[in-house]
């Protein structure tokens, strides 16, 4: 989920596993019976505490981290509705989308290679990283 606002993404630190250290965006799986937006809607609560404004689809990205570990990504845009709800303890950091440099987790780094660029108004693409 590209959380935006004041032209600025929400970007956190991965906390553990494999991936720990490399910066990320919010999201998550998709729990039975949610759809995509309502799982990305959840998920941004979750982790970050806020509220997300009206959602757009803007791409896909297929992530093979191994050969037998394999998801696709689902990526949202949508603008924070209130930036005091932040969960602080999350490490998260609203910084400029090509501020992340190099370490980043996969998902992510597949949605920049796509040359998706969030703030882009009336966008007919969707952006692909196979």
């Amino acid at each position: 989920m590209v959380v935006t606002h004041a032209n600025r993404v929400l970007f956190g630190r991965r906390g553990a596993g494999a991936a720990a250290g490399l910066w990320q965006l919010p999201g998550g799986w998709i729990e039975p019976g949610e759809s995509p937006p309502q799982a990305a809607r959840r998920e941004v609560r979750e982790e970050t505490g806020l509220e997300l404004a009206e959602l757009g689809f803007v791409g896909v990205t297929n992530n093979v981290f191994a050969p037998d570990r394999h998801s696709v990504t689902l990526c949202f845009e949508a603008e924070c509705i209130d930036t005091a709800a932040l969960v602080t303890d999350g490490g998260w950091q609203w910084r400029d989308w090509d501020e992340a440099g190099e370490d980043l987790f996969l998902p992510l780094e597949l949605l920049r290679r796509s040359r998706y660029r969030p703030f882009l108004s009336g966008r007919s693409r969707t952006f692909v990283s196979f």
